[in-house]
């Protein structure tokens, strides 16, 4: 059950990890539990494909960051192939549906923002180039989390203020390690820095104001905080789409409104995709009887 093993395991698409000595009765439960969630959807195997990928390349990339290892570019490329892949596909929903198959944090965290950014930037119509930046940096904004220490990033209730110290390090440490390895582009460095920066100076790490920060930097912010709203947690439930959407217009002063509004058009997009399949799984009953008859 260390953290290696555990991101290995995630990365190849394991939905449970138990520990070796764990009872019988313990792995019967949760096979069972797996056998009964594993029902067919509409999600389709290219989306599921475009998970794998993007979720195996992640563990890469932690696993890498973790141990102070040169992050593999291959890794990063394909996820952010995956990403912008899976946004044409247009179905945000379905993929937020998968991201919550992991049971792991970190991993969970960083596929919502990078699926959110990647949905969002194709919805403001960006270029293939532009995207690619957005959506690498998504997947990059939190690299940093990977040398915070579990016992913190895993805790179960709040922080103490020691610990939320040490969280507030994260872009920091994201930012420095990519510097030292070279090679990315300015706005990803920017991005990972500053993502936690909000308009009216009130963010960290250095309390930027709106004229400070970027665009770009403005849109994973808004994915981030509204991906943290969605999560399912042990400890919280996922607060509901239009509730989190609120949160975000409320914070006006804070965030980028003209941004907020069209990530509301992402988010409406999302809902009409989960009530059209909604719709479709209710229905098929009654087709199938329709032609037995």
């Amino acid at each position: 059950m260390s953290p290696r093993s555990q991101t290995q395991a995630h990365a190849l698409g394991a939905r449970e990890v138990l520990s070796v000595d764990a009872p019988r009765s313990v792995l019967l439960d949760r096979v069972g539990h797996l056998l009964g969630s594993a029902a067919p959807t509409s999600t389709g195997a290219g989306l599921q494909g475009r998970f794998i990928a993007a979720s195996a390349a992640l563990g890469d990339l932690l696993d890498a960051a973790a141990t102070g290892g040169h992050l593999p570019a291959a890794a990063i490329n394909g996820s952010v192939e995956a990403l912008n892949r899976a946004a044409e596909g247009g179905d945000l929903d379905a993929w937020l549906d998968l991201v919550w198959q992991h049971d792991d944090a970190t991993y969970q965290h960083c596929l919502l923002v990078s699926g959110l950014a990647a949905a969002f930037a194709h919805r403001l119509g960006f270029g293939e180039a532009d995207r690619r930046l957005i959506t690498g940096a998504a997947v990059l904004h939190d690299i940093g989390k990977a040398r915070i220490p579990l016992a913190i990033l895993r805790k179960p209730g709040g922080l103490t203020a020691e610990e939320r110290e040490t969280i507030w390090q994260h872009p920091k440490i994201g930012h420095d390690m990519l510097v030292a390895q070279g090679g990315y582009a300015p706005m990803i460095l920017a991005v990972v820095l500053s993502h936690h920066e909000y308009l009216d100076g009130s963010g960290y790490p250095h309390g930027l104001n709106a004229g400070q920060i970027p665009d770009p930097v403005r849109m994973i912010t808004i994915c981030d905080i509204y991906a943290a709203l969605i999560e399912r947690r042990p400890y919280k439930p996922p607060m509901p789409p239009e509730e989190a959407y609120a949160v975000l217009v409320g914070m006006a002063g804070k965030l980028d409104r003209d941004l907020v509004r069209v990530f509301g058009e992402v988010i409406v997009a999302a809902s009409a995709a989960r009530l059209g399949r909604h719709i479709e799984t209710r229905a098929m009953p009654t087709r199938l009887s329709g032609t037995a008859g």
